[in-house]
């Protein structure tokens, strides 16, 4: 059960087990060169050549370290848990990767629920099923506290919590969430760009760029 893990000579990481590359080609639109860089950086992350799971704290390192939503996409990523598989790490990103003039439309639709699932769980950051407004001025903090005083902050989670709140509870449901962001294309927002790995030593010195959304 499982591909033979044969060590690639130009590269520092082993080849995808065939189980893990099978399952994301059935669920993903992934290709085969995306899976293995995904791999190549679940390997470099757990600091193991051919690891099973990968712990959240393992993520906190590294240029990732400076992001400052990291600690809110990884409560998504991982949920209640603190380990998770290869799969579960690609299947993650793979929601915001973006699509190509090829993709059907049944992926599309299905990427979209999953993303929004995903969007209003990092924004529901005590996992209560609800966005309040303490949970909206978490999020925008750690957005743009660099750029902003906490007037405008509040300001921006004053205007948002007015144009989603559509019940008047002063919280956001998710069928609130997911009303207004009727008005964007979600296959085109919130995406990241996943490179191929071609089989060279310097594919794997790319920078994070795979875990920034635009």
């Amino acid at each position: 059960m499982g591909g033979c893990c044969c060590r690639n000579p130009t590269s520092p990481y082993p080849t995808v087990p065939m189980e893990f590359m099978d399952s994301l080609k059935s669920k993903t639109q992934l290709k085969p060169t995306q899976i293995q860089y995904l791999y190549n950086r679940f390997c470099q992350i757990s600091g193991e050549y051919r690891p099973n799971q990968v712990q959240k704290y393992n993520f906190y390192s590294g240029l990732l370290s400076l992001n400052p939503l990291l600690p809110t996409i990884l409560n998504c990523m991982f949920g209640d848990k603190n380990l998770i598989t290869f799969v579960e790490f690609a299947m993650f990103l793979s929601t915001f990767q973006a699509h190509s003039l090829k993709t059907k439309t049944g992926v599309k639709n299905e990427g979209k629920d999953r993303k929004l699932n995903y969007l209003f769980s990092m924004y529901d950051h005590n996992k209560d099923g609800r966005i309040t407004k303490v949970d909206l001025v978490i999020i925008v903090h750690k957005l743009f506290a660099h750029m902003m005083d906490h007037l405008q902050i509040m300001r921006i989670v004053d205007t948002m919590m007015t144009e989603m709140d559509c019940t008047d509870t002063n919280q956001i449901s998710f069928r609130d969430f997911c009303k207004a962001f009727e008005v964007f294309d979600m296959a085109e927002m919130m995406v990241t760009f996943i490179p191929e790995f071609r089989g060279r030593s310097n594919d794997d010195g790319k920078s994070s760029k795979w875990f920034c959304w635009k």
